[in-house]
């Protein structure tokens, strides 16, 4: 017996020592079965590139271990490894590659055991402008140096489309056309207007591939007349600045036309214009296998309407899985209808989720058929219009939707709407599609990614905002509709790069509430005699200085641009502002200079701009105050700028806090890289006042004056008025309260020590209509004071008037108040530029505890200034006693 269970338990051990190697090596066997995309980045590089090779892992591997080793015949090449969310990258460390197509031999290794090997083509292309590459591992475009997503639509004739189209969003055409010589000029004449507006065009020579496509006039050439003809056509072309890619034919899979013509035909392009891509639109996933050698981009028409819209899923996703990490693949929404087999076009609905679905379906760009002037095609004004909508929504996600790094898993549990995620510079946006007629709730869980995040999901395109907490987002989405949420990551350590003292608005045009337009400014042209109504100015996610947009102005003609003019802002005499902005422009033979001007100010500078961002800055002294002071921003010159960070600063700036003693500590800052601060108290410095190197200690109220000095050149001046006084901190109570719409921070705004601007908007003024502010000031104690003032705005033109006059009562109980004096407004109410004026009672020394001070309103307003007849306002800030 004992035998027998030796043996037994010897039996299992040998059978479990075959089962455990059994498993190991059938794991082992597994990941080398699996077969791991490893690829080109580009599908060419030119000298400015890294060449990259990327292995893109299992995601149920460990990425440790894995390394990648590359062969240029015999020769091993020095790389950088590193792996990035799912990929090894091998970075090549020199110029180690001839131009050319280079045939790279890699062996994919885990803990040095070869896992995959196999040979890689990588192209080196010399340097050209207008070239156009694709990104293999996202599937976007490249082009001019950018990333692009390519939104527009197939159009004949061409006519004024451009220029109609490109100011709604579009960036892309593709006519059809049927290339004959006769009519070269009128092409020419096309893509120059498209050149200068800044539209790509995807140039049509399908009528010279083949047999043809619908009927094109020139079939029956022989065969090398077309390819001349071909070749002739391309060559004239392969350079031009609007050229996107080539389109060669039209559904070759479901029209009976070999691939065999088509590989000819992408031959013959490529031998003479190596840098655009070929494009084919396609109607059969099942066959993508066999067409692969045929194209560059792979588009698909899929025309379900009046079925479901989600029907282009099936095109989609079976074009996308056949060509991953090797095509660009492209989505051509429906957008006619009401001929052949299709009784109706597409609403502006189902226009906006056969969209967005193709966006999350992996789509690297929306060519709609078809577009026609005069709304032929689409017919519903509200179809086209919600196209144009969609147009300057992919512009501000392009960066999002043609990014390569790895978004977390966004999880909806209504399986009818679709929804996928998008990372960008460490920030998230997350896109939701509604694929049934009827609103919904919608409930969305993001998968934790390890990212510290903002509790807040932006709805991008709304105007609104929704909470974004424990990865959820909560909100409803509306019958066979959209949503799109930002949710920025949490609080970084970059240094904040906008001034706090900054004057403008939205400086770094983040701010957007409508699609691609930033908010805080308005346009106008340069010139209205040499307009070009194809200038466009829109926010742009591909470049920035801050943030992640900057504003990107197209001026299609010299003189012909949009004048950009910022909201009005205050300015004060005799002080000096700095201004800067950040720019650059797509590099061309002459390059654009660009303006800054403030009329008020008699200020015009004029700057050249360059191909990398610039800093461009100049100080002025500003002649006279003013609450209307417009800067405005034109680009005279044609070509494409860039702008960011525009900011107009106080410098020098001055600073003051008061401390719990009453005394206020005056700091100074800003322009000493210009050279040396110098200061005085209630009078101007010169270049023999102290120098700045401490905090100022002021202990009744003042004048500083501040200035930068250059030598004995002076650089810069600013003065503030520091109201150091007994009344700061103190409680103060209204009789007749504040008007609601100009509350300030109540009647304590009297005694804040924080003194109002010359604009009445700027939330510091307590405002009256109709009524008399009288307030009581409660100095605590019995207090010696000898003067009592109040700080009033003068604005005839927006209806504020100074009182007629100011009467002070002083008190020892609160109780009981005396008339101590009264002083009537001598100054007028002068029409103009606002200006803050004090008026002042002088006290012969007093002990009192209470003060109350009576402005007395101004009424009616008479005949001479605007508002005639109506109630004038009174406005009041500050109450000052000494």
């Amino acid at each position: 017996m004992e035998k027998i269970f030796q043996s037994k338990s010897k039996a299992f051990t040998i059978y479990t020592l075959l089962v455990v190697l059994a498993l190991f090596s059938t794991a082992f066997n597994s990941i080398q079965a699996q077969s791991r995309e490893v690829f080109s980045r580009y599908n060419y590089y030119m000298p400015n590139n890294k060449v990259e090779l990327i292995a893109v892992l299992p995601e149920e591997i460990n990425k440790n271990g894995w390394n990648i080793d590359l062969w240029f015949g015999e020769k091993h090449l020095d790389i950088t490894e590193a792996h990035v969310d799912n990929r090894l990258v091998a970075t090549l460390q020199n110029a180690s590659l001839p131009q050319g197509v280079s045939a790279l031999k890699y062996s994919l290794t885990k803990n040095k055991a070869v896992i995959q090997e196999g040979h890689i083509k990588v192209t080196l292309l010399p340097a050209k402008s207008n070239a156009v590459q694709i990104d293999r591992l996202t599937g976007g475009l490249i082009a001019d140096g950018l990333p692009f997503f390519p939104f527009g639509f197939y159009c004949v004739p061409v006519g004024n489309l451009p220029e109609k189209e490109v100011v709604h969003g579009m960036n892309l055409i593709g006519p059809y056309q049927d290339n004959q010589p006769e009519g070269l000029a009128q092409r020419k004449a096309y893509m120059d207007r498209c050149a200068e507006l800044g539209i790509k065009v995807q140039y049509a020579v399908n009528s010279l591939i083949g047999s043809g496509h619908n009927g094109a006039p020139g079939l029956d050439m022989p065969k090398e007349e077309k390819i001349a003809l071909l070749k002739s056509e391309i060559g004239t072309f392969k350079d031009h600045p609007a050229l996107l890619s080539w389109y060669i034919n039209d559904e070759p899979d479901g029209q009976g036309r070999p691939a065999s013509i088509l590989e000819e035909a992408y031959d013959v392009i490529h031998e003479v214009d190596p840098y655009h891509p070929v494009s084919i639109v396609f109607m059969m996933p099942s066959r993508a296998a066999e067409f692969e050698n045929t194209m560059d981009i792979a588009m698909t028409d899929p025309y379900p309407i009046p079925k479901a819209p989600e029907e282009v899923l099936y095109n989609l996703n079976g074009y996308t899985d056949a060509y991953q990490y090797k095509k660009s693949v492209w989505m051509v929404p429906q957008a006619f209808g009401g001929q052949e087999m299709w009784e109706r076009e597409p609403t502006a609905n189902e226009l906006r989720v056969m969209t967005y679905m193709g966006l999350i379906s992996g789509a690297k760009g929306i060519q709609y058929y078809i577009r026609g002037e005069g709304n032929i095609n689409p017919q519903a004004v509200s179809a086209w219009s919600e196209c144009s909508n969609m147009a300057v929504e992919v512009s501000q996600m392009a960066s999002f939707l043609l990014s390569a790094d790895l978004a977390p898993e966004a999880k909806v549990s209504d399986d009818r709407i679709l929804t996928k995620a998008f990372k960008y510079q460490g920030n998230l946006l997350v896109i939701a599609v509604n694929k049934d007629n009827k609103p919904k709730s919608l409930d969305i869980d993001i998968e934790n990614d390890g990212v510290n995040y903002k509790q807040e999901a932006e709805l991008w395109f709304e105007n609104r905002s929704v909470a974004y907490g424990d990865n959820h987002i909560h909100d409803m989405i509306d019958a066979l509709s959209t949503r799109v949420y930002l949710i920025h990551k949490g609080d970084s350590e970059e240094v904040a790069k906008v001034s706090s003292k900054n004057l403008i608005v939205n400086p770094s045009f983040e701010e957007v509430t409508s699609a691609g337009q930033s908010i805080g400014f308005n346009k106008t042209y340069t010139d209205f005699a040499q307009k070009d109504l194809g200038a466009t100015v829109f926010t742009d996610p591909r470049l920035s200085v801050d943030g992640m947009l900057s504003l990107r102005v197209i001026s299609p003609r010299d003189n012909g641009g949009n004048k950009i003019r910022f909201l009005p802002l205050v300015v004060n005499k005799d002080n000096s502002y700095e201004v800067s902005i950040w720019g650059m422009a797509k590099a061309q033979e002459k390059m654009p200079s660009f303006t800054l001007s403030m009329k008020l100010m008699n200020e015009q500078r004029s700057f050249q701009l360059t191909s990398e961002w610039k800093k461009y800055s100049f100080v002025f002294t500003a002649p006279v105050s003013s609450t209307n002071n417009l800067l405005t921003l034109e680009m005279k010159d044609s070509g494409t700028g860039w702008f960011d960070l525009l900011q107009m600063c106080p410098t020098p700036v001055i600073n003051y806090e008061i401390t719990p003693e009453n005394i206020a500590e005056v700091t100074i800052e800003g322009g000493e890289e210009k050279g040396k601060i110098r200061f005085d108290i209630d009078k101007e410095p010169t270049a023999k006042s102290s120098i700045y190197k401490r905090p100022i200690t002021i202990k009744k109220s003042a004048t500083v004056y501040a200035a930068i000095f250059d030598g004995k050149k002076e650089y810069a001046a600013s003065q503030l008025f520091i109201p150091v006084n007994r009344a700061l901190g103190k409680p103060a109570t209204l009789k007749n309260p504040a008007h609601a719409q100009y509350p300030a921070n109540g009647a304590n705004s009297l005694t804040d020590g924080v003194m109002g601007s010359t604009a009445f908007k700027d939330g510091k003024w307590l405002g009256f209509s109709g009524t008399d502010m009288i307030a009581t000031v409660d100095l605590k104690e019995l207090t010696q004071i000898n003067k009592v003032s109040g700080s009033f705005l003068c604005d005839p033109n927006s209806g504020i008037f100074l009182p007629t006059k100011i009467e002070v009562y002083t008190s020892v109980d609160g109780v009981n108040f005396d008339f101590v004096g009264e002083q009537e407004n001598l100054a007028g109410n002068v029409r103009g530029e606002p200006v803050v004026h004090q008026l002042s009672v002088e006290i012969k020394d007093q002990q009192v505890r209470y003060v109350r001070l009576k402005a007395k309103a101004y009424g009616r307003i008479p005949e001479g200034y605007l508002f005639t007849g109506s109630i004038s306002w009174l406005f009041a800030d500050e109450i000052l006693i000494e």
